[in-house]
């Protein structure tokens, strides 16, 4: 499973990138405009902490979202992400960025019947937004997710989805289910990467390790 920091932050990026188990970061509107800079300078700057760095376009026309892409992606096109919310004219976007090769993701994907849509225009990742379901009544986060997940293996589609993981048992949930990629914000990075029981099992080396100091320094 592939795993992607939530930040905008480099801070946050260049401390948890430490840890060695992410493709890069993922961001939206929200942790960008936290930051209080504009977006070309900080992604400049995440793409040096981090191997990708996926920026979302705002809302707008087919050609005004497309020129914000193509700014993004000067700073570095292997290295930039682009996210595209998924309106009409969004799916047209995303299909002019795969024609120029540039693999971008889909998000504000909220239905399997618009994760169809967002394949055919050439996204290479989704972000399902189950969530929005949920809150509404109409199902489950979880069970869309898997759902579309069944139409991404029995369609062979070529796309990942990215999931929201607010929970370590999200990761073998969706993992079983087919799931290739996640998502965890930086807020929860501590919560994910804190395991009592191999903490327990460390500790109970340490006796075996003074003897072997010991014998070193002896």
């Amino acid at each position: 499973m592939n795993f992607w920091l939530a930040s905008a932050n480099p801070r946050d990026v260049a401390r948890h990138m430490e840890l060695g188990v992410w493709r890069g970061v993922i961001t939206n509107p929200a942790v960008v405009a936290a930051e209080g800079r504009a977006p070309k300078p900080l992604f400049t700057e995440l793409v040096g902490l981090a191997e990708r760095a996926w920026y979302q376009l705002r809302d707008g026309s087919f050609d005004a979202m497309l020129a914000e892409a193509d700014s993004m992606l000067a700073i570095d096109a292997a290295r930039i992400g682009i996210k595209v919310p998924a309106t009409r004219a969004g799916l047209g976007v995303l299909r002019a960025l795969a024609d120029q090769g540039a693999r971008p993701m889909a998000t504000v994907v909220p239905t399997a019947t618009w994760l169809a849509y967002a394949a055919a225009a050439g996204a290479v990742m989704v972000a399902p937004y189950g969530g929005m379901l949920q809150r509404a009544g109409v199902a489950s986060k979880y069970d869309e997710v898997l759902r579309m997940q069944a139409m991404v293996d029995a369609q062979g589609y070529d796309l990942e989805l990215c999931v929201g993981l607010y929970d370590p048992t999200d990761v073998p949930a969706y993992a079983r289910a087919g799931v290739r990629a996640g998502f965890v914000w930086a807020r929860d990075v501590e919560a994910f990467f804190t395991q009592p029981l191999v903490d327990e099992a460390c500790a109970g080396f340490a006796e075996a390790w003074a003897t072997i100091d010991g014998a070193t320094t002896g």
